[in-house]
């Protein structure tokens, strides 16, 4: 008797033991920037968060993680992301965003560092004004691409250090000088007339579908034009009184 017992409690023993390797499994192992377990995410998305990650890490500005799962059992989608976010050691300057197709929910995890730039306050405005709309709409890759590309630029303005994103989510390049407006642009912006390439006009369009007349320029340029040459001058009257004669 005294062996079943003693047998049945290093069983136990044994159960408890296994319990915190049981409860490591439920975290999914890395794939990389991108961890799409529940595959709503594109490729070209998928290679955009990664040339962005790099752009991050030569800025020293750390990295964006993202990782997509469709329910979570009922756990919380905040705790869920910080436990991910310490499972998966991740740096102190990396952000970690947890996307939960399923349950319609969504959490960040941010490292001590960018918590600097990256407050609650800060997390809760920039999921609500550039991830909240169009992750409800389920236009998953539209939500990745803008709130990565905010909280990049977020931390970077933080950092007091530019970053270029030209290319990443068909981001283009900064123009640096604004281009001196001509004489003939002018013409055109004032009566709205598009100024096509000969590549680039449609071909089965009519030319007066690509004119649109703004009323307001037309108004000045007829007012200039009566003024100039249709406004009646006043007649002069001489009333014959000497040359102190008044004159209407």
């Amino acid at each position: 008797m005294r062996r079943i017992v003693s047998l049945f409690a290093a069983l136990l023993l044994c159960a408890g033991l296994c319990l915190p390797a049981a409860a490591e499994t439920q975290y999914p192992l890395s794939q990389g920037i991108v961890t799409d377990l529940a595959g709503v995410l594109s490729e070209s998305t998928a290679a955009d968060l990664a040339a962005l990650s790099e752009k991050m890490t030569n800025a020293s500005l750390g990295k964006f993680y993202v990782v997509t799962r469709h329910f979570l059992g009922g756990t919380d989608a905040a705790v869920y992301a910080r436990a991910l976010f310490d499972a998966w050691h991740l740096n102190s300057d990396d952000v970690l965003l947890l996307m939960v197709i399923g349950e319609e929910t969504y959490a960040f995890a941010v490292g001590t560092a960018a918590k600097n730039a990256l407050s609650a306050d800060t997390q809760t405005s920039l999921l609500a004004s550039h991830f909240r709309s169009a992750f409800l709409k389920r236009d998953y890759d539209g939500a990745v691409a803008e709130l990565s590309l905010q909280t990049a630029g977020t931390l970077a303005k933080a950092a007091g250090v530019t970053l270029n994103t030209s290319g990443v989510f068909g981001t283009a390049a900064p123009s640096s000088t604004a281009r001196p407006q001509s004489a003939s642009s002018v013409w055109q912006d004032m009566f709205s007339l598009q100024d096509y390439e000969d590549e680039d006009w449609p071909v089965d369009t009519q030319y007066s579908s690509h004119v649109s007349f703004n009323w307001r320029g037309w108004l000045i340029w007829g007012l200039v034009i009566y003024f100039l040459f249709f406004r009646k001058k006043k007649k002069v009257y001489d009333f014959g009184h000497g040359p102190k004669s008044r004159r209407r």
